[in-house]
């Protein structure tokens, strides 16, 4: 939900936008044109929306030799702020058109991905193909008063036990008057997963029940239930209730960085990025309110998003990070497309190593991950060759 902006005129803020309904959680906000508004906003303050826009355009304009970058930026706040949820499509104004993700394709035992400009032997495809069998789709269940909602994400296992998602996606969600927790947590490894095989009359026997078992850093005071806050860390741990039977030893998450990789800064703005995770089936018309004010994706449809982005499959996004982390702001930001359902996603970058994770992303080599390593990770872990694995990132 769009919430706690004001403007000196009303009018500013198209009527939709300021009456949007209330969904499981706040979204993230980005103002058409990259810019992250973590860190801009006051997190328990309002942000007056006018005053904002005059100071970002003389922020900009006493830069003497504008980036293309800023003069993107510049060129989009003159005109119409645009707001886009973090879980959106994007859509590309050069080739009027939505961007889209790219699939696994299977031929018989072997899987090989097509992407462009890539050749597939690059080690970014290898890298790719290695942690597809890692990646999950999260079922998450409420109920109340014999009705049940259910919402999806995405996750990766750390081994054949533990996966690694993101803690906002077992926040509790507003039911009429009251705060529903989730009552059950279940996970699917095929590709596709469709919702169907989530159905609580003919579930599929693929899926898996898992429980939580670590939400946030032991500082956050989070218990498996409490909505995510702000200042939080979004990362959390589930356990399945049995192992799976699917991975190998050796195909394990590689937490290792290299030597480049892991020193700050290796990941730059526009450094490429790929995301790999589920998208959820958009149903609801909403879902295109966020485009309606951009001029290009006029007979865009709830059809065109979810085919672009092969909604119940493992797919891959590729986008470049435009954002990076800070002292002041614990997560990255990057523009891969996706769709709802993709939280928890694994993002690498092109460094041939995995270096970043999730779409609100905390890189791997940060201060809050290495935290997160030491509390949640390495002692849920019982094999000591894994147990050194994770160890390594921070020694």
């Amino acid at each position: 939900m769009i919430s706690n902006f004001l403007a000196e005129d009303s009018s500013e803020i198209p009527a939709d936008l300021r009456e949007t309904s209330t969904v499981k959680y706040p979204s993230d906000v980005l103002f058409w044109g990259a810019i992250f508004t973590k860190g801009l906003i006051p997190q328990d303050g309002h942000l007056i929306f006018t005053k904002w826009l005059h100071n970002q355009r003389q922020r900009i304009c006493m830069i003497d030799k504008f980036s293309e970058e800023q003069q993107v930026i510049l060129s989009e706040i003159n005109k119409i702020s645009k707001f886009v949820s973090a879980e959106r499509a994007f859509f590309n104004a050069q080739l009027n058109s939505v961007e889209q993700t790219y699939t696994y394709i299977y031929d018989d035992s072997n899987c090989k991905i097509d992407l462009p400009n890539i050749s597939c032997e690059d080690v970014m495809v290898l890298s790719l193909l290695s942690i597809r069998k890692l990646i999950l789709r999260i079922e998450v269940i409420y109920e109340h008063k014999r009705t049940i909602e259910i919402y999806f994400g995405s996750g990766f296992l750390l081994n054949d036990r533990l996966v690694l998602t993101c803690a906002h996606s077992f926040d509790p969600i507003q039911w009429g008057k009251e705060k529903v927790p989730y009552k059950k947590i279940h996970v699917c490894y095929s590709d596709p997963a469709y919702e169907t095989f989530f159905s609580s009359v003919n579930p599929s026997n693929l899926l898996i029940a898992a429980t939580v078992i670590r939400r946030g850093l032991e500082k956050d005071n989070l218990s498996n239930y409490d909505e995510l806050k702000s200042d939080s860390t979004d990362l959390a741990i589930l356990a399945l209730d049995k192992a799976v039977t699917h991975l190998q030893f050796n195909e394990y998450f590689e937490p290792k960085l290299n030597c480049s990789s892991s020193k700050s800064g290796a990941i730059t703005i526009n450094s490429k990025l790929f995301l790999v995770s589920y998208n959820g089936e958009l149903t609801d018309d909403d879902a295109l309110k966020p485009y309606r004010y951009l001029k290009g994706p006029e007979n865009l449809t709830i059809e065109k998003l979810n085919y672009s982005h092969h909604v119940n499959y493992k797919s891959i996004s590729i986008g470049n990070l435009i954002q990076e982390s800070s002292s002041d702001n614990q997560y990255g930001m990057h523009n891969c497309t996706i769709l709802p359902g993709s939280s928890g996603a694994l993002i690498i970058g092109s460094a041939e190593q995995f270096v970043e994770t999730f779409n609100k992303f905390i890189p791997v080599n940060s201060k809050l991950f290495v935290e997160f390593i030491r509390e949640a990770i390495v002692p849920n872990i019982v094999d000591d060759e894994l147990v050194r694995k994770w160890q390594a990132v921070f020694e």
